[in-house]
């Protein structure tokens, strides 16, 4: 190591190189694992810097083989210790590597050692050699090479529905869902998740604020107004760091213009932001699988009543995707929100027996990917599907998540389906590095994320961590039975019963049964030796089998 301070600044923390620790301003401090110090101390090295991927691996592991999974790993942990500060300091780098950036250090007196004094004569020779450098630098600088393109992150929020008929809501909703889709499809750009963008009330925030949250260089907000068949769509592109707009525009005509505006828009973004497109890109940027308007009304219609999940939204949205598919059969994106359709109605039995639903579900999404391979959802769909306690094979799983993956680089939720997939079929090591990546990819994290978080954690046996995130995902969201399941056997393996018997209670009060047999039942683990590993804590948590 080339850095000989023992204790450095980054940011608020101290960073204790001799001690592997970060220290926050508040005195809290946080104990790192060897690799992970080791990572940092090279970051540090090169504050300021690209420090690719590849150079981390060869400087970190020099003597052992290992995955750019152990990196990611790595790479996690110094965010979690660095938490908020993390969209500040450390920054990803897209097909490149990781940059830390100090601009916020402030070094105390003492921590560094002091710089030897230097004669007269010694600061005059380097205050020649100085001259020559900026003379060099600044040469280097007007013949430097442009890069052709810089990737950058984009956040699109909800479009506001201008209308005034709050029925109307679901279009200007879908309008900017579909944009978010569009816009993955361009690798030279990092796209904020749906999830993330839109669980910010961005109307009572500053859009710095907004841009910093979501560590996103640039927002795109907006506003849709339609009344009959008029319609007017407003769009601006606001720089993250001034708040100012880097691009404006307003589209007047009629509905049947929606995807000539969406076309327009993706190209517009494309030229301000000078990204670069592959002649795939180009070829099906804006394209989304049907060009008949009523067609993509319905389908709008149908996937905002599928994400309202209730026994009665979920019929009124099965009646809207049949309805774009009568009117457009080779539109592919309503048949893979049937295929959900159907499993949440098999999952939650709204329907007796479920095996006919399932069916359909199975049927909707392979005839989904056999109309469209390019569509990601459509694969989503269907490894989901065979997630699922009714219809498991966590092969095709596995391989229809990667396919969504290959196909839309940004698809965050898929990283994480497939994190559950490998926990699932005993494979929680190969989880971590996707988890991880899930929770770089989407600043706000729904509790799901933290369900696969403790999950992976109890299976590899650390019951502490797995704690900790179980509980956020269970303070998260109350009404989902999952984190209550894995809380009990984790408390089970703690030898905190009280605990355990407690969250039985709670588990029970939402209408579960809390025997072993009835959590197994339902358990979408399928590896026996991970089954015998949930139904051990359950069994030590008291419960009756």
């Amino acid at each position: 190591m080339t850095n000989s301070r023992p204790v450095a600044g980054i940011g608020p923390f101290r960073f204790d190189r001799d001690a592997n620790e970060l220290t926050d301003e508040n005195g809290q401090t946080t104990v790192l694992r060897p690799q992970t110090a080791t990572v940092l101390s090279v970051l540090l090295e090169n504050a300021g810097g690209v420090v690719t991927k590849d150079h981390l691996m060869k400087t970190v592991w020099h003597d052992t083989f290992v995955t750019d999974d152990s990196l990611v790993q790595c790479i996690s942990e110094i965010r979690r210790a660095l938490g908020p500060q993390t969209s500040k300091l450390l920054k990803t780098i897209p097909k490149k590597g990781y940059r830390l950036d100090l601009a916020g250090a402030d070094d105390k007196p003492g921590e560094t050692p002091m710089a030897p004094r230097r004669s007269p004569r010694i600061v005059a020779a380097l205050a020649g050699t100085m001259s020559l450098l900026v003379v060099a630098i600044a040469t280097w600088w007007v013949m430097r090479p442009v890069p052709e393109s810089v990737v950058r992150t984009i956040a699109v929020l909800p479009f506001a529905n201008a209308s005034g008929d709050e029925a109307q809501a679901y279009f200007a909703t879908g309008v900017a869902e579909d944009l978010i889709v569009g816009l993955s499809k361009v690798s030279d750009l990092r796209v904020v998740s749906r999830g993330a963008s839109f669980s910010l009330d961005a109307d009572a925030m500053d859009i710095r604020e907004v841009a910093d949250i979501l560590d996103a260089d640039y927002v795109l907000e907006g506003s849709v107004r339609r009344n009959g068949a008029a319609l007017r769509v407003s769009a601006a592109l606001v720089d993250g760091e001034t708040g100012e707009n880097a691009w404006a525009e307003r589209y007047d005509g009629s509905t049947e213009d929606i995807f000539a505006f969406q076309e327009k828009l993706l190209n517009s973004l494309m030229t301000v932001l000078t990204v670069r497109l592959s002649k795939a890109e180009r070829e099906r940027l804006g394209i989304y699988g049907t060009r008949n308007a009523a067609a993509y009304d319905a389908y709008l219609r149908g996937r905002e009543l599928e994400n309202l999940y209730t026994r009665e939204t979920n019929r009124d949205a099965e009646a809207a995707l049949q309805e774009a598919v009568r009117l457009d059969p080779e539109f592919a994106l309503p048949y893979a929100h049937l295929s959900q359709v159907y499993s949440f109605r098999a999952e939650n039995r709204w329907v007796d027996p479920i095996g006919p639903a399932v069916d359909k579900a199975l049927d909707y999404a392979r005839r989904a990917v056999s109309m469209d391979d390019s569509l990601p959802f459509a694969h989503f769909a269907l490894g989901r599907l065979h997630t699922r306690s009714f219809s498991p094979d966590f092969e095709t799983a596995i391989s229809e998540f990667r396919r969504a993956i290959e196909l839309d680089p940004n698809y965050v939720d898929a990283y994480m389906f497939l994190a559950n997939t490998y926990i699932f079929d005993g494979r929680a090591d190969e989880a971590l590095p996707l988890i991880a990546e899930g929770f770089q990819r989407n600043p706000l994290a729904p509790y799901w994320y933290y369900l696969a978080e403790g999950m992976a954690a109890y299976f590899l046996g650390d019951y502490k961590k797995a704690e900790t995130a179980l509980t956020v995902a269970r303070d998260r969201n109350p009404t989902a039975p999952y984190p209550y399941r894995f809380l009990i056997a984790t408390y089970g393996q703690m030898d905190m019963v009280d605990d355990a018997e407690w969250m039985a209670m709670e588990y029970e009060a939402l209408g579960r049964s809390a025997t072993v047999t009835a959590l197994l039942e339902t358990a979408s683990i399928q590896d026996p030796d991970y089954r015998e590993l949930f139904a051990d804590g359950f069994r030590k948590a008291g419960l009756p089998d």
